[in-house]
């Protein structure tokens, strides 16, 4: 993809064999032609067409009397491959006509129509089947166990459809790290691992700019100049490695670097000088909560203002885009070893599964990934810290939240749901806990607009309306 985008600056790519969406998907066998009209002359094409990932390029001018293509880029050739190619010119012709036939492109918003059309029949499905359990009829009962199955398949077949290699956006960076470490003086041996682990496109399409910021960050903040790394006992060269795996459900992407790592001194320094914490709190403070101080709006470790860095826009829009797409990001640095960005992401945004609760007798879901235990509501150990009631649970004091302005007070409240964001916990009184489910969840409207604490809403087989709890929000604000 990097070299196409760079033949496109020479001039007009009349031909791409085989296509170029399946070049994009790396479903081709490592060999591909191009024909370029280019005034541009075949040295340029030749210096665009040079790199260490390609095994040969052949460039040749289709005006001369040899029918060859103009540009041939191949990673893998046996004996005699190359003339055989020209003795059947409509070879790859072919085979080409044959992958039209089995891949077709379709628009994304297309898909996403198709999605919220299954996503109803989801929602559906379970309304249908509360109804026939009310009403106890065999006929119907077996109809919809085979509707069900079909939904179900169905469901999984359009989320199988959305999902796209993480490769789509991996294969951006390189070129952009050895823009950036070149114009920095330093060098980098970026690494890829894990690019064809898959992820929903609609949370695919916000991660460009938060990897872009992380690996700008890395080389820029984390990387030091190959006289500095061969004065530390390091390689002159730093290693910069991009990763993706698949860990239960959910996508884990990792960027991590062996350069200086983040130095906790100097974070607490900045932070106490903006006024973020007290220099007599800071020093009780943990070197986690310390680097989250990085995470801050408008925060910035940088001493001088570049292209790169020093504005203080970065990690705060990292977190706060990772957020959007309900994933989490952790850090881990060690000074003078390097540091680890870790993303977790959910591998959809549309289907989760929820633990549906009552409070004050009205209901409402919570997603299941940020429940860490249930525990009955003990009243001898609750307490009041600074007018704000308290629970200690297992040695641990949690602050507790009865949410009264979102339900309305409860006299029943039995049961705690203890919840977590990152690494900080906050617990809710609730009356009732019916149950688990996977539902569908949907934003809200334009016309309801955001409400706190809210992150969407779901309809249960039942027909209701039920709100989905943003367990980041609440923790976030207490």
């Amino acid at each position: 993809m990097i070299i196409l985008q760079n033949l496109e600056e020479l001039g007009r790519l009349e031909r791409v064999v085989p296509d170029r969406a399946i070049v994009e998907d790396g479903e081709f066998n490592g060999r591909f032609t191009v024909e370029i009209a280019s005034d541009a002359g075949i040295e340029a094409i030749k210096t665009v067409t040079s790199s260490s990932d390609v095994k040969e390029a052949v460039v040749e001018d289709l005006k001369s009397p040899a029918p060859s293509p103009a540009v041939i880029m191949k990673s893998a050739e046996s004996p005699g491959e190359k003339e055989e190619e020209r003795r059947s010119p409509q070879r790859t012709e072919k085979v080409e006509k044959g992958r039209e036939v089995k891949n077709i492109r379709v628009d994304i918003s297309r898909l996403d129509v198709m999605m919220n059309l299954v996503e109803d029949l989801v929602i559906n499905r379970g309304r249908i089947t509360e109804i026939a359990r009310e009403h106890q009829m065999k006929d119907l009962d077996e109809t919809l166990n085979m509707i069900g199955r079909s939904v179900s398949d169905l469901q999984n077949l359009m989320m199988n459809i959305r999902m796209i290699p993480l490769n789509h956006i991996f294969n951006r960076f390189p070129r952009t790290v050895r823009d950036i470490a070149n114009r920095e003086g330093k060098e980098v041996e970026f690494i890829i691992e894990g690019g064809d682990t898959e992820l929903d496109r609609s949370v695919m399409d916000g991660l460009n700019d938060p990897l872009l910021h992380l690996i700008r960050n890395a080389i820029d903040h984390g990387i030091e100049r190959p006289d500095v790394r061969e004065t530390a006992g390091k390689p002159r060269k730093g290693t910069l490695l991009l990763s993706a795996r698949r860990d239960r459900d959910n996508v884990i992407i990792t960027i991590q670097d062996d350069g200086k790592g983040i130095s906790a001194e100097r974070v607490k320094r900045k932070a106490i000088e903006r006024g973020l914490v007290f220099e007599a709190e800071a020093e009780n403070l943990s070197r986690e909560e310390i680097i989250d101080f990085l995470f801050r709006p408008g925060f910035s470790t940088a001493d001088a203002i570049t292209d790169i860095s020093g504005r203080g826009v970065g990690l705060d829009v990292v977190r706060t885009t990772i957020e959007s797409l309900k994933g989490t990001i952790k850090v881990e640095s060690t000074e003078g070893a390097g540091s680890r960005f870790e993303l977790l992401l959910p591998p959809t945004m549309a289907i989760v599964t929820v633990m549906m609760v009552r409070i004050n007798g009205r209901r409402c879901a919570i997603p299941v990934h940020n429940v860490v235990e249930v525990a009955s509501l003990e009243r001898e150990c609750i307490h009041s810290i600074g007018g704000h009631e308290t629970i200690l649970l297992r040695d641990e004091v949690l602050p507790l939240d009865r949410l009264d302005d979102m339900f309305g007070h409860s006299e029943r409240t039995d049961i705690l749901v203890v919840l977590q964001y990152q690494n900080r916990k906050r617990s809710i009184a609730v009356d009732l806990i019916e149950g688990q489910q996977e539902v569908v969840i949907k934003p809200l409207s334009t016309v309801v607009g955001t409400c706190r604490g809210v992150s969407g809403v779901t309809i249960p087989g039942d027909g209701e309306v039920v709100p989905v709890l943003d367990v980041n929000a609440l923790i976030k604000e207490s």
